[in-house]
């Protein structure tokens, strides 16, 4: 009887994070720096709830975590990616990626990465089913051992 106590508040809490991230996405039109941190605010708390649950919606592109081109990503604290908007990175080591300038970007965000603080980096990348890399400004932080963010594709061109 606890258990189904316990399951019915994980799918309640998961239903109102869906709820709320629907209603964000529905007012906010673009894909920017507060859609973004929005975003990664409501993935800290979906992970909080239960890990395993959230990272099966971050990749299966449930809308309250893929808006457009804003999509979670999480890595393991060995960099193993195991969340991303780019299914093609799912199982690389996040430590390893590089930009088209050769900066390490993945080494950045693992390195920088804080329980509690959301980090922000630049670097360049592919938009989901594309192939030239684009300037992305990312928010990040360490949700227990994984290291997730949510990245906006700007304007900037370096």
């Amino acid at each position: 009887r606890e258990d189904t106590a316990v399951k019915t508040s994980v799918h309640a809490a998961f239903a109102a994070l869906a709820l709320f991230a629907g209603i964000a996405s529905d007012a906010a039109a673009g894909s920017g720096p507060l859609e973004a941190r929005n975003m990664l605010d409501t993935a800290v708390r979906a992970l909080e709830t239960d890990q395993t649950r959230a990272l099966e919606m971050f990749n299966s592109g449930h809308p309250a975590f893929k808006q457009g081109d804003l999509y979670v990503y999480c890595a393991d604290s060995r960099g193993t990616i195991l969340a991303h908007g780019l299914p093609q990175l799912i199982g690389q080591d996040l430590a390893t990626l590089k930009d088209k300038t050769g900066k390490e970007f993945g080494h950045q965000l693992l390195n920088e990465a804080r329980q509690g603080r959301v980090g922000f980096a630049t670097y360049f990348l592919p938009k989901p089913n594309g192939t030239d890399e684009i300037h992305k400004e990312d928010y990040f932080t360490k949700v227990g051992k994984l290291t997730c963010g949510v990245g906006y594709y700007s304007t900037k061109t370096e």
